[in-house]
């Protein structure tokens, strides 16, 4: 079955909360996957390789200019997609708690998801970055880092293949199906889980998070009205492969430096 972007408009919304989870236990889950591996790797980092911050001239061992950065990035990323696919599996609802639906969504889908993200996005940072006098590129500098850089492949998968995937299933796929059986409803929970996803861009600028939040609230009505998380993680992947290529091609050189 193949799903058009009338889905967007017509009819109910598709999303029925269906998870095993209780609310406190499963936003306990949500920290470890979306913190866990990344303590870990600094702390094992800290404590068998602490000269790696300090071999390369003081550049951050986490900096995706250097190959060092990209390993550690995309490994911490691939543990916590196996974390939530592992934690999501209990009780054999996985597919349910994801929301991993069968069907399939059309191009002119995509086209009309993609759109709305980076347009709505697009102009609430542009009014934002300008009326405030905030540099927009301040926020995407650790892109251009690696974009300007051999590791730029390690980059691309980094922004827009893992990101999509461990986010959307850990904060639109778990978390929110867990809170959204109890009182909060479906938006009630999606503001809650998408609170927690903003905070990931905790060195944004304010104006970055709001963005970010808003992209979240899109996000969500997506999987609100499809009932399935594909949409997410797809709309998710476009929007940062276009960010990736906004700061590629228009980011000057040297990148300024978030105050």
């Amino acid at each position: 079955m193949t799903v058009g972007a009338e889905v967007l408009t017509q009819g109910p919304p598709r999303y029925e909360p269906e998870t095993p989870w209780k609310p406190v236990p499963a936003l306990l889950a949500t920290a470890l996957i979306a913190l866990g591996p990344g303590i870990a790797g600094i702390a094992a980092i800290a404590f068998v390789m602490p000269h790696m911050a300090n071999d390369d001239g003081g550049q951050s061992f986490m900096s995706l200019a250097s190959w060092e950065g990209v390993a550690f990035a995309a490994g911490v990323q691939v543990l916590s997609l196996i974390l939530v696919w592992i934690i999501a599996g209990r009780g054999g609802q996985r597919a349910a708690v994801l929301r991993l639906t069968g069907e399939r969504f059309s191009f002119a889908f995509y086209a009309t998801a993609a759109l709305l993200l980076i347009l709505t996005t697009g102009i609430l940072e542009f009014i934002l970055y300008k009326s405030f006098a905030i540099d927009i590129f301040a926020d995407t500098a650790w892109l251009r880092e690696g974009l300007t850089t051999p590791t730029a492949l390690g980059t691309f998968v980094i922004a827009v293949i893992l990101a999509p995937l461990w986010e959307e299933f850990a904060f639109r796929g778990f978390l929110l199906s867990a809170l959204a059986k109890t009182r909060l409803g479906f938006w009630g929970a999606a503001v809650i889980a998408n609170v927690l996803w903003t905070s990931l861009h905790g060195t944004y600028s304010w104006a970055g998070l709001v963005s970010v939040f808003v992209a979240g609230l899109i996000l969500s009505w997506l999987v609100w009205r499809t009932g399935s998380i594909k949409p997410a993680i797809v709309t998710h992947a476009i929007g940062n492969l276009f960010a990736l290529a906004f700061t590629y091609g228009f980011a000057p050189h040297p990148l300024p430096i978030p105050a």
